[in-house]
């Protein structure tokens, strides 16, 4: 059976930042902080939700990033392969429903402590507002990616 394109995306997403978070080179914390970021929002442009919601969306994390390192490095590393798996278990099992979607924003690696804490509700809320927009879908909707 071929992969839609979507989960082929989504698995390259996460095979690339997997070697970005395990490679043998060291990395500082901004530039992990940085490179987190950067895989939550190629992640979102992956998913097929609403874009006016996507780019509000973006646009929350963007400005309330924190970039300093908000726990143990090795522990916030380890949150961060774990979200990774999650994703790639969400592709893996090919969902053509809007399951995928909610699949993959509820393992988007984005606690409350890594926002500044007057854009937590803001990230939150939207995320909710998508949650409940791919819901509300008709339960036997399929789509094409």
């Amino acid at each position: 059976m071929m992969r839609s394109n979507i989960c082929n995306k989504l698995l390259g997403i996460a095979d690339y930042y997997e070697a970005v978070f395990t490679g043998p080179r060291t990395m500082e914390h901004g530039e992990f902080r940085s490179s987190v970021l950067g895989m939550i929002i190629e992640m979102l442009d992956a998913l097929r939700i609403n874009e006016d919601l996507r780019m509000e969306l973006i646009r929350s994390i963007t400005e309330g990033w924190r970039m300093e390192m908000v726990g143990d490095d090795a522990a916030e590393s380890e949150m961060v392969l774990e979200k990774l798996e999650s994703v790639r278990c969400a592709a893996m099992r090919d969902d053509i429903s809007y399951g995928l979607e909610l699949s993959v924003l509820m393992s988007l690696p984005i606690r409350e402590m890594d926002l500044k804490e007057d854009h937590v509700f803001h990230v939150y809320d939207v995320m909710n507002r998508i949650m409940d927009h791919l819901s509300s879908r008709k339960t036997g909707e399929r789509l094409v990616a």
